[in-house]
């Protein structure tokens, strides 16, 4: 009787050599590199290269609601107001064209003769229509007004003097204790940098409605139409004075 026949061993597989070793690491490390350095190209084109904002443009019955909105600030008449922000100055900031832009806040019962809501739509397309669609773009969250903006840092400004970006001012707004309007300057950003204090001359935390209002006497009697404000990320809501 014949023993079993042993199944041939296999010839064992030989490993990469080191030549093969060093070009997989080399070719991924240019990989990592060709990927970082697109990244920094990108981020820099995007933020102090910026292509233009893309305007809102409403449809012809956005235009009509918002038309009627805007007939309240004008009857009676209220002067145009002018407030003065700081010359530089843009999270991810919820699309003009998003659900949460197309619904509003809710109208308070007994005061819907005297409520305006405005949506991120509306203002992004007032802004276009005032040539400014371009350069400016708003959306709204609990409280806040965050302003993305493309402009030209002044010339004696510490970093890129000269240099036109892409930056994100953000603004607290509401009433305060005292029931007056109030427009806090938060935070300008830079490149997802949050600029310092000291570089935007101490504004950060100062109300700039508070710091107009004594020398401005037409911001003075468009203020005093409004009874309150409030900001969702929905929309905003006016309601105006007797």
């Amino acid at each position: 009787m014949e023993p079993p026949s042993t199944p041939p061993i296999p010839p064992a597989r030989q490993g990469l050599s080191t030549r093969q070793t060093l070009l997989i690491i080399l070719g991924g490390l240019l990989l990592f590199s060709a990927l970082a350095t697109g990244a920094v190209i990108w981020w820099f084109q995007h933020n102090f290269n910026p292509a233009p904002l893309q305007p809102v443009v409403l449809s012809e019955v956005e235009k009509q609601a918002f038309s009627a909105k805007l007939s309240a600030f004008g009857d009676p008449a209220m002067s145009p107001v002018m407030l003065k922000f700081p010359t530089t100055g843009t999270v991810s900031t919820p699309s003009p064209t998003s659900p949460a832009a197309a619904s509003a806040p809710t109208v308070p019962a007994g005061l819907e003769n005297k409520t305006i809501v405005l949506t991120e739509r509306e203002v992004n397309a007032y802004l276009a229509s005032q040539n400014l669609g371009e350069n400016i773009q708003v959306s709204f969250a609990e409280g806040r007004v965050i302003t993305a903006i493309i402009v030209e840092m002044p010339p004696d400004f510490p970093i890129l003097p000269g240099q036109k970006v892409r930056a994100r001012i953000t603004f607290g707004t509401g009433l305060t204790p005292e029931h007056k309007l109030s427009l806090v300057f938060n935070d300008l950003n830079v490149g997802g940098i949050s600029l310092p204090n000291a570089w935007l001359g101490d504004l950060k935390g100062v109300d700039l409605i508070a710091e107009n209002l004594q020398r401005d006497p037409a911001l003075q009697r468009f203020l005093s139409g409004i009874r309150s404000l409030e900001i969702h990320p929905e929309g905003a809501r006016v309601i105006l004075n007797e």
